[in-house]
């Protein structure tokens, strides 16, 4: 080895061939010989000679005298003095002369309810594909709030602002954030915010305090709790198997660790919490609705929205719609009139249909009703869950549905799946149950009960004289 690296110094440095002739030479190929090379030390090699090595007194006397000087300034002053060099000579020449700073960080300290710490945290899940964990830190008691979305678009931010934001009941006078696009747009010739964001954090009346680039020691505390999040709970975050569950386990953890002793401050974050002098929140709430621009709908009556489609009426099809989207729905307009709503997908490609939305011109009755099934069947999981317990029951699922479906024109989405939700806890998934949640008696005739074998309801008797009567009497 010693030989072979002799060797290449030797061609590379006294007959000056290439790595590509030093290849042919020696048979080695030319991506270890610069390696072999480059790693050999410097007493070992030539001295290689500096067009800036003349100027060398006059450069590090500069440096002397401004040790704070920039490569760019060295180069422009031997420009001006006729020096004929490149920058990029001068950076490698200066880079031993530059005085490397050394950074200070100084403790910041916060008055109660002054300001709170914004940020995103990413989740890589094996099953979910990427997590969103948007987490707010109060600066003074460091109380924290953090929940987990599926995306980190505009509304998703807002949503996070809102629930937290509703779980402290007051917001601190100003949030810090980093260069998040959902905040600031660009900061050069000068700042220039997101007008959306603008007027969220105006109706709430907070002030936006931006970090400096490449700063992220100003907003430290939020820094320094989503490492310890990353270190403590997202490491464990596969044993979720949904959003919702990892959610409840995160909000979990935020309450223990709300209820610790701070390193720093020696409280727990909810004792000093208390101390917080929060702004009250406005009394008329944010309504978190991100209007995207219309959009033509497809020949199939579908209007497509984050990669995923989303039916409409047929008597749409081809009709521009504007699309409304909050996080955990989707709000089809024609104008101000809203023609179609959806549960939000997150998934890719898939297709949202509402089978009400496809009318047919023969369409019998048996159809009908296994379209009304599909449709309450799909309103949530729990209406779900409650149909098939209903059939296990032995009640028709399909007549179940269609008693749901017409009671959904006197009572809202909300309180039939309340209901149903609370049925499936008390394990009566019957629509008896259902109707007397709702002071309703179920007007249905139920099928007479009828032995397996009809010949036992056929009874026979011998009639009997009176006289028969008398005489057991008289006995």
């Amino acid at each position: 080895m010693e030989e072979l690296r002799q060797k290449i110094l030797f061609m590379r440095d006294v007959k000056g061939l290439s790595f590509h002739q030093i290849e042919e030479q020696t048979g080695v190929s030319r991506k270890r010989i610069s390696k072999i090379y480059q790693m050999s030390s410097a007493g070992d090699r030539k001295k290689r000679y500096s067009l800036l090595d003349k100027y060398h007194p006059l450069i590090s006397n500069w440096f002397r005298e401004y040790p704070s000087l920039k490569a760019l300034q060295v180069y422009k002053w031997l420009r001006e003095r006729g020096v004929e060099t490149s920058y990029t000579l001068v950076v490698k020449y200066t880079s031993e002369l530059r005085r490397k700073k050394e950074k200070v960080y100084h403790p910041l300290d916060f008055l109660p309810g002054e300001e709170g710490q914004v940020d995103w945290c990413i989740i890589p899940h094996p099953g979910m594909g990427r997590l969103f964990c948007f987490v707010l830190i109060l600066s003074y008691s460091r109380y924290l709030f953090a929940h987990i979305f599926p995306r980190s678009s505009f509304e998703f931010f807002i949503e996070g602002h809102i629930m937290a934001l509703s779980s402290m009941n007051g917001t601190a006078r100003s949030l810090r954030y980093d260069n998040l696009k959902t905040v600031v747009i660009k900061r050069r010739p000068e700042i220039q915010y997101n007008p959306r964001f603008m007027d969220f954090v105006r109706h709430y009346g907070v002030e936006i305090r931006l970090c400096n680039p490449a700063c992220g020691n100003e907003k430290g505390r939020v820094e320094r709790v989503i490492r310890t999040m990353k270190t403590t709970f997202f490491n464990n975050a596969d044993r979720y198997g949904s959003l919702s569950a990892i959610n409840q386990g995160l909000h979990e953890w935020v309450k223990d660790k709300n209820n610790t002793l701070h390193r720093s401050t020696g409280k727990s974050p909810v004792e000093l919490f208390r101390e917080e002098r929060l702004k009250p929140l406005p009394a008329i709430h944010w309504k978190n609705v991100n209007i995207h621009p219309p959009v033509k709908t497809t020949k199939t009556a579908m209007i497509i929205f984050d990669t995923n489609t989303y039916s409409v009426p047929d008597y749409l099809v081809g009709r521009a719609l504007a699309i409304h989207s909050t996080p955990s729905a989707v709000k089809i307009y024609d104008g101000s009139r809203e023609v179609s709503s959806h549960p939000r997908s997150f998934e890719r490609y898939k297709q949202i249909i509402n089978p009400l939305h496809r009318s047919y011109s023969k369409l019998s009755a048996k159809a009908k009703m296994h379209r009304i099934y599909d449709v309450i069947r799909g309103l949530h999981p729990d209406v779900s869950e409650f149909l098939s317990k209903n059939q296990v029951c032995g009640e028709d699922q399909q007549k179940t549905a269609y008693q749901i479906f017409k009671l959904l024109k006197q009572f809202s989405k909300g309180m039939i799946v309340s209901i149903v939700s609370e049925c499936l806890l008390r394990k009566s998934p019957r629509l008896k149950t259902l109707l007397s949640y709702l002071h309703i008696q179920q007007t249905e005739e139920n099928d007479s009960v009828c032995p397996q074998n009809p010949d036992l309801l056929n009874i026979t008797y011998k009639a009997r004289a009176l006289e028969e009567y008398e005489d057991d009497e008289s006995e």
